[in-house]
């Protein structure tokens, strides 16, 4: 006998579950949700965190890269230069050891502007404000008063690195009497051997 043909119903998704109650199946779903929901939710709100974290990275990164690396010739071009740039200062700069030779070319300014020197005093000190050595040179002068100018203006050209420090001048009452002039002079010095 020939059966007629049954069509069978698809199953739906509470019908596949075991066969438990309704409510046993409806906190079986509930649980599988919870246990796939809250990791998930978990992971997202670290995720603002951990990208802002990983910008900041790459930004640093990109700043890196970008610097351009400076080769060694360009670094060695440069030191060259600074070295020579030191040689240059250094011969402007008197040393010290060089007191002779400086009160000497300050007894020969001072000839050249017809100015007689009556006193030299030379000292050599330290101050908190210089970077090297001062030679403090003191000189009594006698002559007339335009020519101590002169004398001063000439002395930048001869020593670039002094400073007036104190400078005095007495102008004779009398006729025959020379004036007279008391000048302190500052010389910037560097410290080493020339």
């Amino acid at each position: 006998m020939i059966q007629p043909e049954t069509t069978e119903k698809k199953k739906g998704f509470l019908d596949r579950l075991p066969k438990l109650g309704r409510v046993s199946q409806l906190v079986l779903l509930i649980g599988g949700f919870l246990i796939i929901f809250i990791p998930l939710w978990v992971i997202n709100q670290q995720q603002p965190e951990r990208q802002t974290e990983l910008k900041a990275t790459l930004a640093n990164l990109e700043k890196i890269l970008a610097v351009e690396e400076t080769p060694k010739a360009k670094l060695e071009a440069e030191l060259a230069q600074i070295k020579a740039e030191t040689e240059v200062t250094k011969a402007i700069f008197p040393n010290t050891s060089q007191s002779p030779e400086i009160i000497d070319s300050l007894l020969e300014l001072a000839e050249l502007n017809d100015i007689y020197v009556t006193q030299t005093k030379v000292s050599t000190s330290q101050p908190k404000e210089a970077i090297g050595p001062v030679l403090t040179i003191t000189l009594g002068l006698k002559g007339q008063v335009p020519k101590f100018q002169n004398f001063l203006l000439a002395l930048d050209d001869k020593l670039p690195t002094s400073q007036i420090k104190q400078l005095t001048f007495t102008v004779a009452g009398k006729e025959g009497e020379y004036d007279t002039a008391s000048i302190t002079i500052d010389i910037f010095c560097y410290e080493g051997s020339k």
